[in-house]
């Protein structure tokens, strides 16, 4: 054998036997996805649309350190029964990007929000959820959508005039 020949046997070994393995081990690794039988609900159970309404909260300003750096969010609250005991506490963001207060599901009734108010200081709201409605609660200095402007006779106050939201003992029906 010639010096070339052996030299070139020993690259061809050098470079196929690792690439043949890795191939062949590959092909152990890469199995087809297993088709499994369609999946669906529970035998026999109905499906139940949510009764619950919703709560927001525009609550006061807070300065809050994300870690992204200091962001402005509605500061959070607290939300009690009738008889004062606190169900849950809202930490009112979404997220650290976002300035919308956050959206709760409660059952339907009546409610106690415990929140700051801009410029006021800490509040009370009596509030009432009903099915599948939304309850909003402006505490955050900000003028309110114009539709309560409309009706100023139909809305609940702060003392200094601004509007929290629509009173809970309007007229049923929502005419005026």
């Amino acid at each position: 054998m010639t010096k070339t020949s052996i030299t070139n046997g020993r690259v061809f070994n050098y470079w196929f036997l690792p690439a043949a393995l890795t191939f062949l081990t590959a092909c152990s690794f890469h199995q087809a996805p297993l088709t499994l039988l369609p999946v669906g609900p529970e035998p026999e159970r109905e499906f139940r649309v949510s009764t619950n309404g919703y709560l927001m909260v525009y609550s006061a300003w807070d300065l809050a350190n994300d870690y992204n750096g200091l962001a402005m969010h509605h500061s959070s609250y607290s939300i009690r029964s009738e008889s004062g005991i606190i169900l849950e506490k809202v930490p009112n963001r979404n997220s650290s990007y976002e300035e919308a207060p956050q959206r709760v599901a409660l059952a339907p009734g009546t409610y106690e929000v415990m929140a700051l108010a801009g410029q006021v200081g800490k509040v009370i709201v009596p509030v009432v959820i009903k099915e599948r409605e939304t309850t909003c609660v402006y505490l955050d200095s900000y003028d309110v959508p114009g539709a309560l402007n409309g009706h100023r006779d139909k809305v609940v106050t702060l003392p200094d005039g601004k509007i929290v939201g629509w009173s809970a003992n309007r007229p049923q029906g929502g005419q005026f």
